[in-house]
Order: C-alpha cells, then structure tokens, then sequence
C-alpha cells in the first residue's frame, strides 16, 4: 500500500470451492484465469491503509461485468445464429455453410478483440472492504 494504492493479488486455495460463499466468491474465477495457484497483480485504489498481507473484499462493477458479457458471449453468439440463418438461406452445400459459420465467428472474435483493444477502458476490479 502506497499513497492510496495497493497491489492486489488474487489467490486460490487448495479447498477452494467448497466454502459457503462459493455462489458469490469471484476468487476462484479470477484466479482460474492466470492457473490454479494465483492471478496477476492489480494496483487498486483503496481509501484504508493496509499492510502486507492483509486480506480484503474486492469486486467487479455490475455495468463492467455486463459489458464483458455483451462482448464475449452475446455478441459471438449472435454471429453463430445470424451467419446460420443468412448463409443457410443462400447456399444449398452444408460444408460451405459450416465453413461460413466458423469464418464469421472467428471474424466476429478477431472484430471484437480490435475494437476492445482501442477502446482503452479497463475493467478493474474495486476494493469492497478489509476483512
């Protein structure tokens, strides 16, 4: 902790899962996303001194989580079924089809990952409490 900032680091244990904040913990899905043991370090605001070591709450605003969702679920998905429904009206050979439906879904992540890259809006997590 530093003039405001702490460095963050997520960190998975060995029963996680099996407590009974399991339906509200983001721990193990943060951590899943470095490997099993721990998830990169994050410098987040925090209005509380804290100290090495200290354990806090930390979470992801409901309009960042939605966004994330939009675009890596929603919006692919909607590709899978508009290129479906549009290239199975104009062309009779499934294989084409099938080819079509893989291409504008690739299309559609490569599209995705340009856009989100140049918006330069990250999607921190904020600090909840110390616990």
């Amino acid at each position: 902790y530093q003039n405001g900032i702490a460095q963050v680091q997520c960190q998975a244990k060995q029963g996680c899962g099996g407590c009974s904040q399991q339906s509200t913990c983001g721990t193990k899905a943060l951590s899943a996303l470095a490997g099993e043991k721990t998830a990169p370090l994050l410098a987040l605001p925090v209005p509380t001194p804290l100290a090495a070591g200290d354990k806090i709450e930390i979470g992801l605003a409901e309009s960042s989580l939605l966004a994330s969702v939009w675009w890596l679920y929603t919006l692919p998905l909607l590709a899978v079924v508009l290129s479906t429904l549009l290239l199975s009206q104009w062309i009779d050979n499934e294989l084409i089809v099938a080819i079509g439906i893989i291409g504008s879904t690739a299309a559609t992540f490569i599209g995705i990952k340009h856009y989100l890259s140049k918006r330069q809006q990250v999607i921190l997590p904020v600090f909840l409490r110390k616990l």
